[in-house]
This record gives structure tokens, sequence and C-alpha cells, in this order.
């Protein structure tokens, strides 16, 4: 919080070459401590192998910067005695990062490209204490049971997508109720980033018990519009924004 006050009065341009510094310096440094494509990042043991992950994710990782603000929501906000639910699991870093707070077995991880699930596990298996649970599965507004989603996954699997994607791998993945897991879990924070099926989510939402929602949002997948709309569901669900960051792409909800 503090960070994003001072930030405020630091003039962009001296903001772009103190990042840029901090970047580089990170990364030199990171590439110093990486034994056996293996890193630790905010105390968290991931593989950093290129042929796994991919040149971009590994360059993210070793200068600071892979899933940075959804790091930060965690820090600032996730309490001991939150349960989680995590939507879009990635390579398993942030679901990790939450279960350091509140212990694995409150941790519901969703990921709903099966490719990614043994770099996931693998990455579980790097680290000690109960890992997060793994759900493989997307998670919508229709019934469990229902057909399977096609999910496109181009090389980079960030960008994985519903939506077809040129040259990009198709995959089947089984199609999970999100009603029935909110039921069932009964999770007070949500955190999501799930290159715009935030959208939908939020749409299909019964908040039963849950309290903060951080997320990722993807104009440029979903348009502005898409997103004012989400926002205001969320104050139409008594849900008030308590944080945002300087670009505006990731944002955090407390109920009030």
């Amino acid at each position: 919080m503090l960070r994003d006050k001072v930030g405020k009065f630091v003039p962009k341009p001296l903001k772009r070459i103190l990042y840029r510094r901090r970047r580089n310096l990170t990364r030199l440094i990171n590439r110093l401590r990486v034994r056996d494509h293996i890193t630790t990042y905010h105390d968290v043991r991931l593989r950093a192998d290129p042929q796994e992950i991919g040149v971009d994710v590994v360059e993210n990782l070793l200068s600071g910067d892979y899933e940075l603000r959804e790091a930060r929501m965690v820090d600032m906000f996730l309490e001991p005695h939150d349960k989680v639910i995590e939507l879009g699991a990635g390579i398993g870093f942030i679901g990790m990062l939450c279960a350091r707070v509140v212990g694995g077995q409150n941790v519901h991880s969703f990921e709903a490209n099966p490719l990614m699930e043994p770099v996931i596990r693998g990455n579980y298996a790097l680290n000690e204490g109960i890992p997060p649970n793994l759900n493989i599965g997307f998670l919508s507004s229709e019934p469990e049971g229902s057909e399977d989603i096609t999910f496109y996954v181009p090389d980079q699997f960030w960008a994985a997508s519903l939506s077809p994607i040129k040259d990009a791998r198709t995959v089947k993945t089984p199609q999970l109720s999100l009603s029935k897991y909110l039921a069932t879990l009964r999770p007070t924070f949500l955190i999501m980033d799930i290159e715009g099926g935030e959208i939908d989510i939020v749409d299909a939402l019964d908040p039963k018990g849950l309290r903060k929602i951080a997320m990722e949002l993807h104009p440029s997948v979903t348009g502005q519009a898409a997103i004012d709309t989400m926002v205001a569901k969320l104050e139409s669900l008594g849900f008030t924004r308590k944080w945002m960051s300087s670009s505006a792409e990731h944002m955090y909800f407390e109920a009030s």
C-alpha cells in the first residue's frame, strides 16, 4: 500500500529507469542462483526450464516479473484464516504462495489446461509442506458432467484460450460446476488469472461466504466495456474495490 502511495509522486521517466535497472540486476542475480533449472522465487522453488514452460516465462521468473502483482495481492490481503480458490494455476506458483499463508489443505487450485498438470505437480514436489489441492478442468455455470470443453493451447501456454488460436494445439478438458465447488469448498478468497474468463465467472458468481476477490484483467481480450459491467456486478453483490495496480489490470475487492 505504502509503495503505491509513494509511487504516485515518482515521475514516469524515472519509474521506467528504476524498473529497468531493478529488472536487469534481479535477472543477473537469479541467473547465478539457478541450479539444474531450479530457481527460488518469493521463497517458492520452481522449475525454470525453457523447454517445459517457455523462454518468456523463465525470463519473467528470473527478472522478478512473473505474476508479480498477483503475488502482491496475496501478500497484502490473504490472511491465515482464509480459504482459497485459485482459477488459473499456471505453473503452480500462486497456489503455493497462498499455501504458505493458509496451508495447502486450504488452497484449491483449478487449471483448465491439462498439459500443465505435470509441470504444476512437479513444482509442488519441489517444496516442503502440504501442496495445494489441484483440480484439472474448466469451471463454468454448466452442471457437472457436461460435455468436455475444447481448449486451444499455443506455444505460450499462458495464452491458452477457449477461442481458436492459429497453430495452437487443441485439448479436451472437463467442465466443472462453479456453483458446486463454491458451495462445497466455501472459500473466502478467490484469486484468478484466466485470460478473460473472469468476466463469465463473475457473471455466474453466487458469492455466499466469499469475502475477497483478486484478479488480473485482460482488456485486450474482453474489452473495457465488459470489465466495467463486471465491476458494476461486483458492486451490486456488495463488493468494494480496495486496490488497483498502476496499469489498472489487477484489482482486489472485498465484501462490504
